[in-house]
């Protein structure tokens, strides 16, 4: 299940509102898509405490093409409410149940809720650079891709401070109180996915695994809100939940290195539960952005895909909502 979490309130000259935040043709020969560092536990974090109204580094976006113009972050669509228990549709995400939890419910002015868009770089982010042991690997074992490690970032890439400080920035639209641990992260996927009878529904929490070992959630969180919007994010745009697993709801091309350019198509950012891998939003010179791409959130190209150029379904790494995967193409497998 999407779960989250708490209220609260504070006041400093002005009343805020309460918060409520946080969390949801290959090789034939096996590929090992990373390798696992020496220790599966988190190290102590290299952060110092926060400063006095800390913001961290702000989003960034690229000077870019799209299908319909030049990309814009300051206008994003906002994704709230934008899900389905029943049809799955282009920029929506298809749900197995309605989302029921907790999660910020305030008004950061980074949204404009008249036009219901939300401007990434001038939303606030949680500061920090805490260090992890992480641990990843995916390797061939028959017709399978076994994914394992414990959620943790590989080395060198940092964590903002978690839990958020009452003096950063972003705190009075999301206080998270939740910390970030080790976890057991272990999937048999299929190694050359095939497509479902129909399309599948995601479940809340976990929906991939980024190849720096972090846990991809969907892109919505507790409330059926637009989860990279609203929640408060490091400036990997990662963070924990209430279970202490580390992870991403969108923008994982932040910290997960994708050869994209508008020079070179993107590469390999991630696998998803039913097998098919997700790739960063450049390509043949532009960004992808939904509109280019199916209900699921994907299509149908030539990627590197097992050290081999080939053509096959994958989803797409968008700016935009609903920013991974809108639903599974394939069938999922789980833990």
């Amino acid at each position: 299940m999407r779960m989250k979490r708490y209220a609260a309130s504070l006041f400093i000259t002005l009343f805020f509102l309460a918060v409520l935040g946080g969390c949801s043709g290959g090789s034939t020969t096996p590929h090992v898509t990373a390798t696992a560092s020496a220790s599966p536990q988190a190290s102590a974090s290299a952060a110092a405490s926060p400063s006095s109204g800390a913001q961290g580094t702000a989003y960034t976006c690229p000077s870019a093409t799209t299908s319909s113009g030049t990309l814009d972050c300051t206008t994003l669509p906002l994704g709230d409410n934008k899900y389905s228990t029943t049809t799955p549709a282009v920029g929506s995400v298809y749900v197995c149940a309605v989302p029921n939890g907790q999660g910020p419910n305030a008004s950061p002015p980074w949204i404009n809720f008249t036009s219901n868009t939300w401007n990434a770089l001038a939303k606030d982010v949680v500061p920090g650079s805490a260090s992890w042991s992480g641990t990843f690997s995916a390797v061939q074992s028959g017709s399978s891709l076994d994914v394992s490690g414990n959620g943790l970032p590989l080395a060198p890439i940092t964590t903002g401070t978690f839990p958020i400080a009452s003096t950063d920035a972003v705190y009075p639209y999301d206080g998270n109180p939740n910390s970030i641990a080790a976890q057991t992260i272990s999937y048999a996927l299929p190694y050359n996915p095939t497509p479902a009878a129909s399309p599948g529904c995601l479940t809340g929490g976990r929906v991939a695994i980024a190849v720096n070992g972090v846990s991809i959630f969907d892109a919505l969180d507790a409330l059926g809100h637009d989860a990279v919007a609203r929640e408060g994010q490091d400036s990997c745009h990662g963070h924990p939940d209430q279970s202490s697993t580390y992870h991403y709801h969108g923008w994982i091309f932040a910290c997960v290195t994708d050869a994209g350019s508008a020079s070179t198509n993107s590469s390999l950012l991630g696998y998803a539960l039913d097998g098919y891998g997700i790739y960063g939003p450049w390509s043949n010179g532009k960004v992808l952005t939904t509109a280019d791409l199916d209900e699921c959130h994907g299509t149908t190209s030539s990627v590197l895909w097992h050290g081999v150029l080939t053509s096959i379904y994958h989803y797409v790494a968008t700016y935009d909502f609903p920013y991974t995967i809108g639903c599974y193409h394939g069938t999922a497998v789980h833990q």
